[in-house]
């Protein structure tokens, strides 16, 4: 084994508990990127029996509610502490298109010491990252388009304010000058974003440039920074009825879905994200074991080759060496002759064929080898698809997602031999069969998609979605949750709750835990946390390591809590309709119950509360007007009974100064503000010690006394005997 590997798990067995790693980006985790990068982290998390804490979930729907609260989000960076984590990966460059580069360097320094490694582009003082080498993966693809294709020139498109895409230019610059081919500013264009219609206008400026007729000036190649531009160029040439790769190749970069889906798949670089994700883990793991692991760690790219540049793939040109069915001339033949050569093949290879699938599937061959003028869909493709619908729909078809690839080895060695004497309409063919291969893989992972999150799974989300729309309070949505989330294979959910609307993430009660340990955890609830980073690791599984993501609970730009939903796999998409549901259903419940400003939870019945607090209030006191009045005061108390007495902000909440305030109070109640507010926090600590349920420890933090001596010290003061002699007491009545 790796020496390296083997010290990690060395240090990992002598610690008394796991340590916890947290994620932060601001990612679809929908798409391929986000995805594998997911995956990877927590493959090393699961190799290494890490906890992971996905906080990437947290960011978005705060992001996207409310931009001002998302600032707030970031400045306090309430979550990414410890002791809740021992490390923190950041795509830190995620973050880009919503705040200043140095705003974003300055956030992440500001988490020092905290152990971190940054997988994104950015550069964050003292902070290792994790790369991709732009120079060499520039390097791969030039060199393939000048050996393997002769191409000397090359045009380059690219984003103008991406600095990845900035470096690839350069890189692309260099790379040309190395095999001193000319490299001029009418042959770079740059996009203002990777949008369809920026890219389009770049499209249009190459073509106004060099137009397509004289093959001997214009470009005969365009390397792109990214799949995504490099998919919207071959569509906006298609438009003018420029082919790729007949008249100009394309290159990508990024190795994403839209480099398979493109009507000529896209040669590009794969940048290895999962790997990336991986050793980002590892690489935390060696900081915190206090290693010297500073600087770029660069991970290998490697050249994917497909079709845009005007190769096959491998399988394709492996496929070539297959024998075909027909060793005859067709360039003489009639097209009746070529239609019954075609229906009697396939009468041979698909024998249950109907006399009108054989007819069509004739009919699609010979309209994509002979109307080439026909703008698309693609006949044979359309055809395919049709039958795999009727699949879907239990129609008998003539082919299913089992049998395609031998359909598609089948019918390949049926039309070959009609084209082998034209190279123009063989390439297009062998395009077509490889994009019936494409068509097959996407049925596949629509299918394995459709197996992960499957019919009963969405008619469970949408029981849940009925369940907690029909609950009336907190307590029936947690019984809600609690009777539903095992129907969509969620193992857990730890809920976290405001008190009220808030426009701060300040402290939180756990009011529900749902887990193997809730039994056990039960009589702590709810329980005060003050600060996120702080979040007591006892809620999350002991024994077992966790994977959780943490999800933030709003909606209408308000923060109502947060949860953390324990995860069973990488799809988010579930997790993202859980956060959705949650933050509508509280949101409603709150505005019902009247929780509209902050409006405490820990008190079951507050006029009850307030009653048991006798006033003495001063009757030879002026009469005054004004808003104050002691409600006004024993509410404000109340709602802050679980925070230290701050005279200045309850004076600034009143709008009058503190002196005036304090006066009011002992006139109005014949205590001060503070011995009243100890007063209401005795009562319901007297309350909390009756029901049993709490440790004194608890209790005192859960009213926001400093510490346990002062809570009893403050309880004897008040009752005239300590919490523990007031316990036994009321044990024996």
């Amino acid at each position: 084994m790796n020496p390296r590997i083997t010290a990690r798990r060395n240090f990992l067995k002598k610690r008394s508990s796991p340590l916890t790693i947290g994620f932060t980006a601001i990612a679809d985790f929908t798409s391929f990127i986000g995805q594998e990068y997911l995956a990877g982290i927590m493959k090393a998390c699961e190799e290494y029996g890490l906890n992971f804490i996905n906080l990437a979930s947290a960011i978005r729907p705060s992001l996207f509610i409310d931009r001002s609260f998302f600032k707030q989000y970031l400045s306090k960076t309430a979550f990414m502490h410890s002791p809740l984590l021992d490390g923190l990966i950041t795509w830190a460059s995620s973050l880009s298109s919503y705040m200043p580069n140095h705003e974003i360097q300055s956030l992440f320094s500001s988490l020092s010491p905290l152990p971190m490694v940054d997988i994104g582009y950015l550069d964050i003082p003292h902070i290792p990252s994790i790369r991709i080498d732009n120079d060499y993966s520039i390097h791969l693809l030039v060199e393939h388009l000048v050996k393997v294709h002769g191409f000397s020139r090359i045009a380059f498109f690219g984003s103008r304010f991406s600095l990845p895409h900035q470096l690839r230019l350069q890189a692309f610059k260099k790379e040309m000058k190395s095999f001193a081919l000319p490299v001029t500013d009418d042959m770079i264009f740059l996009a203002d974003s990777l949008d369809e219609q920026d890219v389009a206008r770049q499209v249009e400026r190459f073509r106004n440039k060099f137009g397509m007729t004289d093959s001997l000036s214009r470009p005969q190649a365009i390397l792109t920074s990214s799949d995504i531009i490099a998919h919207h160029i071959i569509e906006e040439l298609e438009k003018h009825g420029i082919s790729v790769p007949d008249d100009i190749a394309v290159t990508g970069f990024n190795n994403q879905l839209a480099g398979l889906t493109s009507s000529s798949p896209i040669t590009t670089i794969d940048l290895a994200y999962f790997k990336r994700g991986f050793e980002a883990v590892e690489i935390l793991v060696d900081k915190i074991m206090g290693l010297e692991n500073t600087g770029t760690h660069t991970v290998p790219t490697s050249l994917v080759v497909r079709q845009s540049c005007g190769c096959f793939e491998s399988e394709i040109l492996d496929a070539q060496n297959d024998e075909l069915d027909s060793k005859e001339d067709f360039s003489r033949k009639s097209e009746s002759e070529i239609r019954r050569y075609l229906e009697d093949s396939i009468i041979r290879h698909f024998n249950n064929a109907s006399e009108k699938q054989k007819s069509s599937l004739a009919e699609a061959i010979l309209s994509d080898i002979y109307n080439t003028n026909v703008p698309p869909p693609i006949q044979i493709l359309t055809w395919f698809r049709k039958e795999l619908s009727l699949e879907r729909n239990s129609l008998h078809p003539l082919i299913s997602r089992a049998s395609m690839p031998k359909n598609i080895s089948s019918l390949r060695r049926i039309v070959l031999p009609i084209v082998q004497n034209q190279n123009k309409a063989y390439h297009r063919m062998e395009n077509i069969f490889h994009m019936l291969r494409t068509l097959h893989s996407v049925n596949e992972r629509y299918e394995m998609i459709s197996n992960q999150v499957d019919s009963s799974k969405t008619s469970n989300l949408m029981n849940l979605a009925l369940a907690l729309s029909s609950a009336e309070n907190t307590k029936q949505l947690e019984n809600a949750l609690r009777v539903k989330l095992g129907s969509l294979s969620i193992p857990g959910i730890i809920l976290c709750l405001s008190s009220a609307f808030s426009d701060d993430l300040n402290s939180v009660n756990i009011e529900m835990v749902y887990s193997d340990a809730q039994n056990e955890l039960f009589p702590l609830l709810p329980l005060k946390v003050r600060e996120p980073s702080l979040f007591p690791k006892r809620f999350f599984p002991k024994n077992t390591p966790f994977s959780v993501t943490l999800t933030i609970l709003c909606h209408e730009g308000k923060y109502l809590g947060y949860a953390y939903i324990f995860m069973n796999n990488e799809n988010l998409a579930l997790y993202d309709d859980l956060q959705e549901l949650l933050s509508q259903n509280i949101f409603r419940i709150y505005l019902k119950e009247g929780k509209t400003n902050s409006h405490s939870a820990l008190i079951p019945d507050r006029e009850k509360l307030a009653e048991s607090v006798p006033f003495s209030p001063d009757e030879n006191s002026p009469v005054r007007g004004g808003k104050l009045s002691a409600e006004n005061i024993v509410d404000y108390l109340l709602d802050h009974i679980d925070e230290m007495c701050d005279l200045d902000k309850m004076a600034n909440y009143f709008g009058m100064s503190k002196s005036y305030l304090t006066r009011r109070t002992k006139e109005l109640t014949g205590y001060s503000t503070q011995i009243l507010h100890e007063r209401l926090k005795i009562e319901q600590a007297k309350n909390l010690i009756k029901s049993g349920k709490m440790k004194m420890n608890d209790i005192a933090s859960r009213l926001g006394f400093s510490n346990p001596n002062y809570f009893s010290n403050v309880f004897k003061k008040v009752t005239g005997v300590r919490p523990t002699e007031f316990a036994q007491q009321s044990k024996k009545r």
